[in-house]
């Protein structure tokens, strides 16, 4: 039996919880001491060597395979992208959509995977919304939406609301079945959850490395599964048969989703992705899915027993690292939080805690407590 991660010594890696609750890892996470380290490697380098390490490409090939390993996918099925709006802007201009079809959303999603899609209305494709029954989207709210003419269905793998998590492999066979491209919103889920991009069923997953992947704003990734790559639209690069690819070397690099890049990466992004990629190697994704398990798991039945109401589901299968509580004033409780050092979010009017594996049973704890004092006060007031 394998020794399990010493979360105590790995919460020590985060300095900003010395003198704070942080429980918001859903919106930025706090970055462990090897993003410092990193982040001083690069200025350090280019103080003393012009940049020759600091700007390597082959830098920036080792941070794709270090990810494709880490997420589960080949390294030619990923591409560098800014954020996760950038990997959903690209899927949104990449296939070839006629009037009459129609694309599939869910009244669940980031507005950024919504107005990505609004382009294709005035072009005659209707947007639809399978709508959410109890804050689940279960796959019978994606058939009532879905016919023959549906050609893409778009949505997030973790919503950011309540955190409900979408049967992407049984929604992925649905979708293949039917000839429907899947895109997925995954910024929620990576660095959290263990299921390899290549086992979702997805066609293309867009993520932010800024949550659970513990990098900087600015720095992302897309997954394209391998057989699509080169039939995609890309603004960035003509199609094949103009540039000449299939005949000229100079465009070998269009055959893979590298094409889906423009210009110069952010080095300095990707360098911490990738000591940040490594640290969570270490730790071990499963390790970290069961710890965030068994932290939500434990705060559900806080809520429960504290008669808190929430939308987020009981079934592990279903959930991931939110939770949300149906509390009134929010807003008003999230600023008294901040007050007591204690970061928290609200989401759709709805007090939203989010947890990582460097959280513990006192964070949760103690957030508890002073939710439930300030909902105590504001009854009395």
């Amino acid at each position: 039996m394998k020794t399990p991660p010493d979360w105590a010594a790995l919460r020590n890696e985060f300095p900003t919880l010395a003198n704070w609750t942080y429980l918001d890892i859903a919106r930025k996470t706090i970055p462990p001491r090897c993003v410092e380290w990193a982040m001083q490697e690069y200025c350090r380098d280019i103080y003393d060597n012009a940049g020759e390490d600091a700007w390597s490409g082959e830098n920036v090939e080792a941070t794709r395979s270090l990810m494709a390993k880490l997420l589960g996918a080949q390294p030619g099925e990923l591409a560098f992208m800014k954020n996760t709006t950038e990997g959903l802007n690209i899927a949104a201009h990449a296939f070839d959509l006629k009037s009459g079809d129609n694309i599939v959303l869910t009244n669940m999603e980031h507005v950024n995977n919504i107005w990505v899609w609004r382009h294709w209305e005035s072009k005659g494709v209707e947007i639809r919304f399978a709508e959410h029954r109890d804050g689940r989207l279960t796959l019978d709210t994606f058939l009532e939406k879905i016919d023959r003419r549906t050609r893409v269905v778009a949505c997030a793998y973790v919503t950011y609301g309540n955190g409900y998590r979408v049967d992407l492999p049984a929604l992925g066979k649905i979708c293949r079945e039917r000839d429907i491209r899947l895109v997925v919103d995954g910024v929620q889920a990576a660095g959290v959850l263990a299921a390899p991009l290549s086992s979702l069923g997805a066609d293309i997953v867009a993520i932010g490395g800024h949550k659970g992947l513990l990098g900087l704003t600015g720095t992302g990734l897309i997954y394209c599964r391998a057989e699509l790559i080169r039939n995609l639209k890309t603004p960035f690069i003509r199609p094949l048969s103009v540039v000449g690819a299939a005949a000229n070397k100079q465009f070998d690099y269009v055959h893979d989703a590298h094409r889906f890049e423009g210009g110069n990466p952010s080095f300095l992004g990707l360098r911490v992705m990738r000591r940040g990629a490594e640290f969570l190697q270490s730790i071990g994704i499963a390790n970290i899915e069961e710890r965030v398990r068994q932290l939500s798991t434990t705060f559900l039945g806080m809520l429960r027993k504290a008669g808190i109401k929430t939308q987020t589901p009981d079934a592990w299968e279903e959930r991931a690292q939110i939770v949300n509580l149906m509390i009134p004033d929010a807003k008003a409780i999230q600023a008294r939080l901040h007050k007591r050092k204690i970061v928290v979010n609200v989401k759709d009017d709805a007090l939203r805690v989010s947890m990582s594996f460097f959280n513990n049973e006192e964070d949760l704890e103690r957030t508890l407590h002073e939710i439930k004092r300030a909902m105590s006060n504001k009854a009395t007031a």
